[in-house]
């Protein structure tokens, strides 16, 4: 989850040098610098690391577009033409497929936390159940409720067959890296797969996965769900239930997030992802838009 107003008393450096978009007219270059310099400047979610990245989707415009996504492209999500900047809104049209595992996926929230299933399967309903496993929980206890659902998902030795079948290498890491992309667009929306080489291996490697614009973010608002629920419980159910690193970098500026297959994640409480602030946009903020207010709900952040 990630948000537009947050702001953090630290800055990201810049990660690496991308190669420049082919020239244009100046308009449009001037249009992909200041995309470029928006996304590398922002802060994201990690320790320090250097790497380059590459990807096709360097030099996709932002002109309003229509964009097919998730099992066999049968949802599609409104792209309007400023969907780049921190406010724009990017609507979608969910696939009978895709409100099948929402509803699935929001019975396996009922069920943890106690609560009815909603009668109405929607992404709406799915963002208040969200909000309810937050309520009365510390960050582990909001951590701890994903980490099962996560669990439950697999068969028993699910994991150890796991471990064996995907070793931290490149087959594995760009596998992951696609099967992410397809299974978890209903969550976030619409997904790239690009190559860098931040990763354990130091290899130019397909194992990085940009969420353009997330959607559990944009439709929450909420720092704290982005941290406590995704970032940090998706982090460790890869690194110790299925031994393969994985390190996730919100951007909390454009609502964009990058999955990094491959990459040791620094301990959550020395990750800058909890020096963020409250959005506006989320109904339980607090302070939003302060400058060096951590959002309530995260964890005390111990430096790196």
């Amino acid at each position: 989850a990630v948000v537009a107003t947050a702001s953090s008393p630290r800055r990201a450096r810049r990660r690496g040098a991308r190669a420049p978009a082919p020239t244009r007219a100046k308009r449009d270059d001037s249009c992909a610098d200041e995309r470029w310099s928006r996304r590398d400047v922002s802060a994201r979610a990690s320790g320090p690391r250097g790497g380059a990245s590459v990807s096709a989707a360097s030099t996709v415009d932002s002109d309003a577009h229509t964009e097919p996504y998730s099992f066999f492209n049968l949802a599609t999500a409104e792209f309007p033409s400023d969907w780049t900047s921190p406010t724009a809104r990017v609507s979608y049209a969910d696939s009978p497929l895709d409100l099948a595992l929402m509803a699935w996926f929001m019975r396996k929230i009922a069920m943890a936390i106690d609560t009815p299933m909603p009668s109405n399967i929607s992404y709406d309903e799915f963002i208040a159940l969200c909000f309810l496993q937050m309520q009365g929980r510390d960050p582990d206890g909001q951590r701890d409720i994903t980490l099962g659902i996560m669990r439950s998902l697999m068969p028993p030795g699910g994991d150890k067959i796991f471990r064996k079948l995907f070793p931290t290498n490149k087959f594995s890491l760009e596998l992951n890296a696609v099967i992410c992309k397809i299974v978890f667009a209903w969550m976030v929306g619409p997904m790239t797969v690009e190559s860098t080489t931040e990763n354990d291996l130091g290899e130019m490697i397909a194992s990085k996965v940009h969420i353009k614009k997330c959607r559990w973010l944009q439709e929450s608002g909420c720092t704290g769900m982005c941290v406590n629920m995704c970032k940090t419980a998706t982090q460790d159910f890869f690194v110790n239930d299925f031994g393969l690193p994985l390190t996730i970098k919100p951007n909390f500026e454009d609502k964009s997030c990058d999955f990094y297959f491959g990459l040791t994640p620094p301990p959550i409480e020395k990750d800058e992802a909890l020096t963020f602030g409250c959005n506006s946009t989320c109904g339980t903020a607090v302070a939003a838009g302060e400058e060096g207010k951590p959002c309530h709900k995260l964890r005390k952040y111990e430096g790196p």
